[in-house]
């Protein structure tokens, strides 16, 4: 008796990978064009004081598109064909926009590890927040969701951040492809702790005393440390118990399109 499959022979893996590879190809120049015609927005969310949540470090403005869904994942998308670096560059270029446009001002924004080197763009960059005195009020987050493309590199991009006065921090931390020894070397401003600690923390007393030992151990390789995902009082309590400095989440402010000090939203186009 003949198989039941064979009428239907299978796709060889090349033809698997070469079909996959047009699809995410496709997806990546879809994404772009969206982004030229003005689909996509940055939403600010304010890093609060633990103690005082009146008072903010910075607000961190995160990409969100506008309309119906894509879809599919922007950014892992453009982290697995390795497309980030004109987004990076291009939403950079919008905040420091916003900067020189609202001294009163301090905002980050996120650039995946894959932009972490130091490239003609960046070196115009760099120039630029020198030049237009703007550097002490931007904070570059890291994501660490995508493994740099070098060590070196990726310190050597720290470290030449930090000596134009802007702040690094390192977003998410415990979650992704950031190392000890990569943090050790680099020295970032800022260190960002993944909301899933916090997260867990609500569920047993474990998990509470991990995410204290975690502070502590963060306190002692950035100047500032961050606990996000701070949805509930309890969260916020259980961070400050941890003796946490700063804290992010929904329980203070979802992204908006407009924070105090800025008149217009800022709309993404013609990239």
């Amino acid at each position: 008796m003949p198989s039941m499959f064979a009428e239907r022979p299978m796709m060889g893996l090349d033809a698997m990978s070469a079909s996959k590879l047009a699809a995410d190809e496709a997806r990546v120049r879809y994404f772009y064009e969206q982004l030229q015609c003005g689909r996509f927005h940055l939403a600010f969310q304010p890093v609060r004081s633990a103690t005082d949540i009146q008072r903010s470090l910075y607000s961190e403005g995160l990409l969100r598109s506008e309309g119906e869904p894509l879809g599919f994942n922007p950014f892992a998308l453009l982290e697995r064909r390795h497309a980030m670096r004109r987004l990076d560059h291009f939403v950079l270029d919008a905040v420091v926009g916003l900067l020189q446009a609202n001294p009163m001002l301090t905002l980050g924004c996120n650039v995946s590890a894959q932009s972490a080197r130091i490239d003609y763009h960046w070196e115009l960059m760099l120039q630029r927040l020198v030049d237009a005195d703007l550097a002490a009020r931007l904070v570059i987050e890291i994501t660490e969701s995508s493994a740099p493309c070098g060590h070196d590199q990726a310190v050597e991009f720290v470290h030449q951040l930090r000596s134009t006065g802007c702040h690094v921090a390192i977003d998410d931390f415990g979650a992704g492809f950031a190392t000890l020894a990569f943090i050790q070397d680099a020295q970032p401003d800022i260190i960002k702790i993944d909301q899933g600690y916090v997260q867990r923390a609500r569920r047993s007393a474990l998990h509470a005393r991990t995410l204290r030992h975690l502070v502590g151990l963060c306190n002692t390789l950035a100047t500032h440390v961050v606990v996000e995902g701070i949805e509930t009082t309890d969260d916020l309590a259980i961070s400050r118990d941890c003796e946490a400095q700063w804290v992010q989440g929904f329980l203070f402010a979802r992204p908006q399109k407009l924070i105090e000090g800025l008149d217009m939203p800022c709309v993404l186009k013609g990239a």
